[in-house]
């Protein structure tokens, strides 16, 4: 086995369809071995594809996948995505429902919004800056902690929600009370969804695309973000340098634990970014207990940055997959083809297969008599 000395470009983009097919033909005879159709299941998954539900989870894991990509690039291995998520709209909730609350102190909307989304960032960039301590001055691997404060920002979420921030307009259920309608970003818009298949599809994608407005806009700025700190950001330079030869880095005069410390902070800011801007955007309240209704973005971004190949460019391509794939697994739940297992099962196929496309375009294999 030998380590190619120059991939050639096109075998990302054949090593990420070649994981999608194959993960999912993987899954299919699985399901067909447990005795459900498979021409059912197929039905559903590529129903998934067309959705206009995709929507949400497509914006949301491109500035996710996005911010992954650049600690990642670092060799850094946030796996903290969930936590980072969580614990940065704590400052959302504590602004929207106490401090400038319309009913009792109201304020500008947009201030407020925008000392939302600032606010998030930070918590966020913080929550990832403990992780990024460890490793740059303790040398202790990221990946235990990032897990770890995963767990730990489940908890402070839900000591909160359980105390402090306990809602007093919840009809008996245990969650914040609902942020005020006028700190909600999302657009609506109705259509009378009528006409054939295909006119109705792009109805009820007009009408998502307009809901989740503010979360589109996100996409796009973390995403050009990205681009201009890759292709013209000095530290961004650093970035790359640290993750192939931190050796080199150093030897440049270039700090290295600085450079894992602000790696580490900027993608934490931007997930915390995105984090703030769901909860005004979708969430709108948050419930108890976070950890058995969380939608896994943190988890999925990993699987949009590792699809990817680390390759900006691949990352749409690559969230416009996961989102499919996640609304599939609730898809075949909904239509009793399996449960939670069931979506898992195929995901997990998905990363089996990518596994071994990824080491065949990284590596050849040779057989020699």
């Amino acid at each position: 086995m030998l380590k190619r000395k120059i991939v050639p470009k096109y075998y990302t983009w054949i090593s990420t369809v070649a994981s999608l097919t194959l993960g999912i033909l993987v899954y299919l005879i699985i399901t067909l071995l447990a005795g459900i159709n498979p021409l059912e299941v197929l039905v559903n998954i590529a129903r998934s594809f067309i959705s206009p539900s995709i929507v949400k989870d497509f914006f949301v894991l491109i500035a996710m996948g996005c911010a992954l990509l650049i600690s990642f690039r670092a060799a850094l291995w946030n796996i903290g995505g969930e936590g980072q998520f969580y614990i940065a709209m704590i400052p959302g909730v504590l602004l929207t429902l106490f401090i400038f609350n319309p009913r009792y102190n109201p304020a500008s909307a947009p201030l407020v919004i925008l000392l939302v989304a600032l606010t998030g960032a930070i918590m966020g960039a913080l929550w990832a800056l403990i992780a990024a301590l460890f490793r740059a001055y303790l040398k202790i691997d990221e990946v235990p902690v990032t897990l770890i404060l995963n767990y730990i920002a489940y908890y402070i979420v839900n000591y909160l929600v359980f105390g402090p921030f306990k809602g007093r307009y919840v009809y008996g259920y245990l969650r914040t009370d609902e942020i005020p309608e006028i700190y909600r970003l999302n657009v609506r818009i109705y259509l009378p969804m009528r006409g054939d298949p295909l006119q109705v599809a792009l109805q009820g994608l007009t009408v998502q695309l307009a809901y989740y407005i503010a979360l589109l806009i996100l996409a796009v700025v973390v995403y050009a973000f990205t681009w201009w700190f890759f292709k013209y950001c000095r530290l961004g330079l650093y970035t790359k340098i640290h993750g192939s030869n931190p050796s080199y880095l150093q030897a440049m005069g270039v700090s290295v634990n600085h450079t894992i410390l602000l790696a580490m902070t900027i993608s934490g800011a931007l997930i915390g970014l995105t984090g703030s801007m769901y909860l005004l955007s979708e969430l709108g309240r948050i419930p108890y207990e976070i950890e058995r209704q969380t939608a896994g973005y943190g988890y999925l971004a990993i699987l949009v940055s590792w699809l990817s190949l680390l390759d900006l460019k691949m990352i749409p391509f690559s969230a416009y997959i996961v989102s499919a794939l996640r609304n599939a697994g609730i898809a075949l739940q909904v239509a009793g083809l399996g449960g939670v297992e069931q979506s898992l099962l195929l995901i997990g196929a998905i990363l089996l297969t990518y596994s071994i496309t990824r080491f065949l375009v990284e590596y050849e294999v040779r057989v020699e008599w």
